[in-house]
């Protein structure tokens, strides 16, 4: 019987096969997934690489743009900002940075951009400022007596002005053409023109309504000049220190400037409404003048910059005030002991001979000696003594008696229609301080020196004395003549002055009862006026912008 037995080895082979079949897809599939994630890993590690290298670069040109904006703020500090230009510059890493500034035309604001680059990439910073506009300040002076206050300017010379007891003091002249010959350790204050021809020296500044005309001898301001007129004002003094580490001096014209031929020093800036003519002079500091005004520089130079501007500040007219008029008041001086001369021939104390006069006479029995035996006897005197010689021709020591009494009254008060000191010497008994007041009356009121004799006679008259031992003040309406030289330690208050002898001029601060305080300077409200140049102000913004 023939039996059929099923074929076990081919069975298991065919099972084996497909066993096999099944592992190669498996692995067929795991390499394919296993391809798939090393090309994506690959991918983002080239993406990696080129992203980080992008960041780089980014910050990089903003690290630039940033330095870039620095020098750019530190060169608007260091001028005139909106001339200013940034040189390029770059950094360690690479980077390169531009900037630039740019002024708003109203004057009101500057932009200023810095843009920095680096491995292609770039990036922008603008930031905008406000404008400051830079300043000086011009004050406008009080009439306040400090040293020679005369409402007529004059000619003005043979005369030693000069500082005491830590005060500076200065000449006011409040109408008319001031010639200065003398040297004034404070300001001169015009309200007319001021002029020299020989040896105005002024420590201070001069303050002129009108022009400056300084056209000979040797003369020198220390200060500034500000003239408010709008003609020419012509200089050949030496202006500024002579300390080129001292701040610069200002010189600032509503008109024309001319610097004379001198070789003077400059060490100035210079601001004019007008044309300005260098001649001969090195001006060390700026040059303001008029959009489309250039310098005429002849034999000179200018070492700073020169701006010219639509907007050139003018120099207000100095405001100084009216006369000051005193009519004698008994409450002005409380407690005093009040003699009033009477103009009569009489041998008595209370007459104006026995002040005026070199004779002598019995009074109640009792020898008085001659020789303006008034003035010796205010020596006798405390406290406040008031001499009324409003009744006299006038109150004079000029009768060869050279009286010199030593003072021992805190107060002597002398009323008279004129004065005349010659030979008379005052001086401080010990331990006293005495003040001298020499006053004809203002009695007119309006606003100006009226002067009984008339407007232009003089009623004091110095003539050699030495007043350097009492602090004195001499006011009039009249004008002061100075014939014989003398010394005064005090302060001037007069309608005008006439030169002739020289006189020693200590000035101290005095004023009369109900005159405002003296300080010693300008003494008014201060105008303050733009130079034309502008400083860096506040940040008003800052921002990153789009690379150009």
């Amino acid at each position: 019987m023939l039996v059929t037995r099923p074929n076990r080895d081919r069975t298991r082979d065919r099972a084996v096969d497909d066993d096999r079949g099944a592992a190669l897809i498996s692995v067929l599939i795991v390499s394919l997934v296993l391809g798939v994630i090393a090309v994506g890993l690959s991918s983002a590690v080239v993406n990696t690489t080129l992203t980080t290298s992008g960041v780089r670069a980014t910050l990089e040109a903003r690290a630039a743009a940033d330095a870039g904006m620095a020098e750019a703020v530190a060169a608007a500090k260091g001028g005139d900002l909106c001339d200013a230009t940034v040189p390029d510059g770059s950094l360690d890493t690479g980077a390169a940075y531009t900037a630039s500034l740019a002024c708003a035309d109203d004057g009101s604001t500057v932009t200023l951009t810095a843009t920095g680059t680096a491995d292609g990439t770039s990036a922008t910073v603008q930031a905008v400022y406000a404008l400051v506009a830079e300043t000086i300040e011009a004050v406008d002076p009080s009439l306040t007596p400090v040293g020679l206050v005369l409402y007529d300017a004059s000619t003005m010379g043979q005369v030693t002005l000069l500082a005491h007891g830590g005060n500076e003091p200065q000449v006011v002249a409040v109408t008319g053409t001031f010639g200065c010959r003398l040297g004034i350790p404070g300001n001169l204050l015009v309200g007319g023109n001021v002029t020299s021809s020989d040896g105005c020296n002024v420590s201070g500044d001069i303050y002129a309504g009108g022009t400056v005309t300084f056209d000979g001898g040797a003369t020198t301001v220390l200060g500034d000049i500000l003239a408010a007129g709008t003609g020419t004002s012509k200089i050949n003094s030496s202006i500024g220190s002579a300390n080129a580490d001292d701040p610069l001096s200002t010189v600032h014209v509503n008109g024309a400037l001319d610097l004379l031929w001198s070789g003077a020093r400059a060490h100035t800036n210079v601001i004019a409404n007008g044309s300005v003519t260098v001649n001969s002079r090195v001006i060390e500091g700026d040059v303001t003048l008029p959009t489309g005004s250039f310098p005429s520089v002849n034999g000179g130079r200018i070492e700073g910059e020169t701006i010219q501007t639509d907007d050139v500040p003018t120099v207000p007219a100095p405001s100084l005030p009216g006369w000051f008029e005193y009519t004698y008041r008994a409450a002005d001086w409380p407690g005093a002991t009040v003699v009033t001369l009477r103009n009569v021939s009489a041998n008595a104390t209370d007459t104006c001979d026995y002040y005026n006069k070199h004779t002598g006479w019995s009074v109640d029995g009792t020898w008085v000696g001659g020789g303006n035996r008034g003035w010796k006897d205010l020596a006798n005197y405390t406290g406040t003594v008031v001499i009324d010689g409003r009744a006299c021709d006038q109150l004079t020591s000029n009768a060869g008696g050279n009286p010199a009494p030593a003072l021992k009254a805190s107060n002597v008060v002398l009323l008279a229609k004129k004065f005349d000191t010659t030979g008379l010497t005052m001086t401080a008994a010990t331990g006293a301080t005495p003040r001298v007041y020499f006053i004809t009356e203002d009695t007119v009121p309006d606003g100006r020196p009226s002067c009984a004799l008339g407007a232009t006679a003089t009623n004091v008259n110095t003539n050699g004395a030495n007043l350097d031992g009492v602090r004195s003040l001499i006011y009039t309406p009249c004008r002061l003549s100075v014939s014989g030289g003398g010394v005064l330690l005090g302060s001037l208050y007069t309608n005008g002055f006439n030169s002739g002898g020289q006189i020693t001029i200590k000035g101290e601060l005095m004023s009369l009862p109900g005159q405002p305080a003296p300080d010693g300077g300008y003494g008014g409200t201060p105008t303050i006026i733009e130079t034309g140049e502008h400083a860096l102000g506040d940040v008003l913004w800052r921002r990153e912008v789009a690379s150009p």
